[in-house]
């Protein structure tokens, strides 16, 4: 294969990571390769022209994305007129597959296109019936997660497992001194990462508790807190009157301020994979719009948990506190209950890291091969 034309929607900038590794595995195969579609910078930096901002579609939960839905559905709209003109080898949709997928559709329906979700829909999680659709809708599922595999198998569902490029980017034996020296932390104090989220609504709802969780601690205790956000994430102005004087705020070292982490508290989502790779004991929390949060409890979650390494192990490894219960007290006790009792988290991290290394390393480029010539 000598050239390739590829359009991508990242819908949300942890998908940008995913993108990444996917392109530059296929540049190592193919001579000329063609990026076009909605990125982030890590994807801008390997030659995307990013039709328009992630944050332009990125919206949590059930309610916002449909006080946004006018929006949201425009941009889809340009996107996939853009496909169609663009005439690429393939789409494949990284993440946010209820953006991606109405894409997809409208793809298999009136072009050639061959189409790929990247992630697959966490259908076990809530709606599972959509699993029966996805033959319909994609050539092919990439799956991040074993057990997921064994689900889309089951239901005959065209798919191939590619591990997490976190897993395989990640040592299983974590420096954590050499983190912090790159930080210019103190390494004889504990380190504290809080992660509140990346999108507007996730700091709207996380930051004021986790400021208050901090100023219960005592400003001489041999512990620096790390408040880690990314580049893009904008705290609002009236926020920053509650930001303690002990907390320190980092844009765009995430990853870097977790493998320095002692400790960490995590808003649900990618960020708790990402802290469990870098084997940093963790409390994981999450809160949402009420009434999103009552819709999916009561009429689609089908399962108990929230983060990933409770999820992808069935147990109850990280604590979680989720809605009304995430408050600067809650938060506060239960870091002091993680800083004191024995930790079993690092030797359930280190299993959970080498279930999720996939040993094809051929894996991107023979799953394309194949869906192309389909």
């Amino acid at each position: 294969m000598h050239n390739l034309k590829i359009a991508l929607c990242v819908g949300e900038s942890s998908g940008d990571n995913l993108g990444l590794e996917l392109i530059k595995d296929l540049k190592n195969h193919i001579k000329n390769i063609e990026i076009i579609g909605v990125g982030g910078p890590l994807l801008e930096k390997e030659g995307l022209k990013s039709l328009f901002k992630i944050s332009e579609i990125s919206y949590m939960g059930l309610i916002d994305p449909l006080l946004n839905l006018k929006k949201i559905l425009k941009k889809r709209k340009e996107l996939i007129d853009y496909i169609k003109k663009e005439k690429p080898d393939l789409f494949i949709g990284i993440d946010s597959p209820s953006f991606n997928s109405g894409i997809c559709k409208t793809l298999k329906r009136e072009t050639n296109i061959k189409t790929i979700q990247y992630v697959c829909p966490q259908f076990w999680a809530w709606r599972y019936g959509r699993v029966k659709k996805f033959n319909d809708l994609y050539d092919r599922v990439f799956s991040l997660f074993p057990f997921e595999s064994n689900l889309l198998k089951k239901h005959n569902v065209v798919h191939s497992y590619v591990g997490h490029p976190l897993a395989k980017k990640i040592p299983l034996d974590i420096n954590k001194d050499e983190y912090k020296a790159k930080l210019g932390l103190d390494k004889k104090n504990k380190i504290i990462s809080l992660l509140p989220g990346s999108r507007k609504s996730e700091i709207n709802y996380h930051y004021r508790p986790i400021c208050d969780a901090v100023n219960l601690f005592n400003t001489n205790e041999n512990i620096s807190f790390i408040l880690a956000v990314n580049k893009e994430t904008i705290i609002p102005k009236e926020f920053l009157k509650y930001t303690p004087e002990n907390l320190r705020i980092i844009k765009g070292k995430t990853q870097d301020v977790l493998a320095a982490s002692d400790f960490a508290l995590v808003t649900s989502g990618t960020a708790t994979l990402e802290a469990a790779l870098f084997k940093s004991p963790m409390i994981v929390i999450y809160r949402s719009n009420s009434i999103s949060n009552f819709i999916l409890s009561n009429f689609f979650l089908r399962t108990k948990y929230i983060s990933l390494p409770n999820v992808l192990t069935q147990k109850n490894i990280v604590k979680e506190i989720r809605q009304k219960d995430v408050n600067g007290l809650n938060i506060h006790l239960s870091l002091r209950e993680l800083m004191t009792e024995r930790n079993t988290q690092k030797e359930n991290f280190i299993n959970l890291h080498k279930d999720l290394i996939a040993d094809d390393k051929n894996k991107f480029i023979n799953a394309i091969k194949e869906t192309l010539s389909k």
